[in-house]
């Protein structure tokens, strides 16, 4: 992956379309730290705006005032800060699981991911570990630590029946998988779910895409269409994007021992101790979920969702994930209409191999709520002109 990445990389930092610093202006836009270019990001994937909402800063600022402290300074598995347990239930609440925090959603899969494979969360026994082809790479790059567990295979993305093969041949398989995935698209839940009930497949959903963007409680794809979660469920999610958040969240059957974890979750237990102020952040957008907020900020997102949908059609229009991916097939050019936009006051990230796959190189759209419509529109008449006539079907 690197060999064949590393020269996409070089690419785009050779143009300046990477490796940026900015800061908030207080206006909607963005500002180069170097240039002092203004520009507005639309490749953000806080999709409700919430990372720069005043009650999640003061939550942030209102937890550090408590509890007088940055942190605790010692591993979580010894000693946690008392906000923890609140934020924990809290979430736990929102979301209708158990519900742990971790630092962030890659920790999660990097303490959890092994245990998955060493069968230790599903009754003791390894479990042969599909990877589904486009899962994210906070979970691919956990394969080998996985394959010092059990056998690992990677699965045609969403190939129902590659994964019923592997269930007939095995009696323990766990299939790992976005639900809402970084270019587009969900995982087929009910086909997954119908081969849990036939085969007792254990099934680990990445759905950190759809967090706070679907479910009445910002739940998700996945939790919002099962009633409950069962002990072949476990769902993981990073709350920087929707939520609004530094931090991850893991949902797991409600009752389950969380002990266990806690002592064995590698990085969830004796990495850093969790930082106050985000625990104050978290604590602070899980109320605005709570409220009538949330409802308000999912139909602005809709809505732009819908407008952009009108003005640019593509191949992942109608979702309600709001990630719409725009293949012209040709890096160089990605990075050329990526850098006009830019100098037109738009920061659009072109995506490449391994974002993407080879010969789908183009750009990605992250449509978020708190954008104006003319400015979706005006963002929308450039990309009529730059992107539309190259776009593959």
């Amino acid at each position: 992956m690197m060999r064949l990445s590393q020269d996409n990389w070089q690419a785009v930092q050779k143009s300046g379309l990477i490796d940026l610093f900015a800061s908030p202006d207080g206006d909607g836009h963005l500002v180069d730290h170097r240039t002092g270019h203004a520009f507005v990001n639309m490749s953000s994937y806080s999709y409700l705006g919430l990372n720069e909402h005043p009650d999640v800063i003061q939550g942030g600022i209102d937890a550090l005032t408590s509890e007088r402290c940055t942190g605790l300074g010692i591993t979580p598995t010894r000693i946690r800060p008392s906000l923890f347990t609140r934020v924990q239930e809290e979430l736990s609440e929102l979301f209708g699981a158990q519900c742990l925090y971790a630092a962030s959603c890659s920790v999660a899969t990097a303490g959890l991911l092994p245990l998955v494979s060493a069968g230790a969360l599903s009754g003791g026994e390894p479990r042969v570990t599909v990877f589904d082809k486009r899962s994210h790479f906070c979970m691919d790059y956990m394969k080998p630590a996985c394959a010092d567990e059990a056998p690992v295979l990677i699965a045609p993305h969403n190939d129902i029946e590659f994964l019923e093969d592997i269930c007939r041949r095995h009696s323990r398989v766990a299939y790992v998988a976005d639900g809402a995935y970084s270019m587009g698209g969900v995982a087929n839940l009910s086909e997954i779910r119908r081969l849990q009930e036939m085969y007792g497949l254990f099934v680990w959903f990445d759905d950190s895409h759809a967090i706070s963007v679907m479910g009445s409680s910002g739940e998700g794809y996945v939790r919002s269409q099962l009633d409950e979660l069962d002990d072949l469920t476990l769902i993981t999610a990073s709350l920087e994007k929707g939520f609004g958040c530094a931090g991850g969240v893991v949902m797991l059957k409600r009752g389950t021992d969380s002990s266990f974890i806690n002592t064995f979750a590698g990085p969830m237990c004796w990495s850093q101790t969790p930082s106050v102020a985000n625990l104050g952040t978290v604590q602070a957008s899980a109320r605005l979920h709570r409220s009538p907020e949330l409802g308000r900020l999912q139909q602005r997102l809709r809505e732009n969702m819908e407008l952009f949908d009108r003005l640019i059609p593509t191949a992942t229009s109608g979702s309600q994930i709001p990630v719409r991916a725009l293949p012209v097939g040709n890096r160089d050019l990605a990075i050329s209409i990526s850098r006009q936009l830019w100098d037109e006051g738009f920061y659009c990230a072109p995506v490449h191999f391994p974002v993407t796959s080879r010969g789908r190189e183009g750009l990605r759209v992250m449509v978020r709520a708190n954008i104006e419509t003319s400015t979706m529109e005006r963002f929308a008449v450039l990309l009529k002109e730059l992107v539309v006539p190259h776009l593959l079907t």
